[in-house]
């Protein structure tokens, strides 16, 4: 299995060995839990870069359609769940102004749901695929970090999007 297929793919279908070659540096109690599944399949996942254009008159995107991200945060549902209300609640205060109520809405919205597509894909690389000095350097990283220090530097995802 590729982490950079020349080709992008949906469901193509994998053999059990390498579903297991994929995730062969996993805990061996973890990885029994493969051994349970049947049917396996491939999955590109793709992102993209930031854009600032949401809104159309009054149509406007949210969710992946807006802002497509890696899973590495695993924070694509919450974003657009997060885009969804104050959605809701910027066409509640103003129902009569739809048009200004959806540019006020990506204005919010932008550069929260840009940070976490581009952090997510800057854990991809540097946390979740690293390898040789890179990973090395990681686990140093890593080990160095404290608990407290660690959920610091995510108080800004994990703390509330709504003021």
């Amino acid at each position: 299995m590729t982490t950079d297929p020349a080709e992008a793919f949906a469901a193509r279908p994998v053999t059990h060995d390498e579903v297991l070659e994929g995730f062969r540096d996993v805990h061996p109690r973890a990885k029994a839990i493969i051994h349970h599944g049947k049917d396996w399949k491939a999955w590109v996942t793709c992102d993209r870069d930031p854009i600032e254009r949401w809104v159309d008159g009054r149509a406007v995107l949210l969710g992946d359609a807006a802002h497509p991200m890696l899973q590495y945060f695993a924070q694509g549902a919450c974003m657009a769940l997060e885009d969804a209300v104050w959605l809701a609640e910027l066409l509640g205060d103003t129902p009569d102004a739809v048009e200004q109520a959806l540019e006020k809405y990506r204005q919010v919205r932008l550069l929260r749901t840009a940070r976490v597509q581009l952090q997510a894909r800057e854990l991809g690389t540097h946390v979740y695929h690293p390898a040789g000095v890179h990973a090395l350097l990681r686990n140093q990283f890593m080990r160095e970090t404290s608990l407290e220090q660690f959920c610091d530097r995510l108080a800004w995802l994990y703390g509330s999007p709504f003021p």
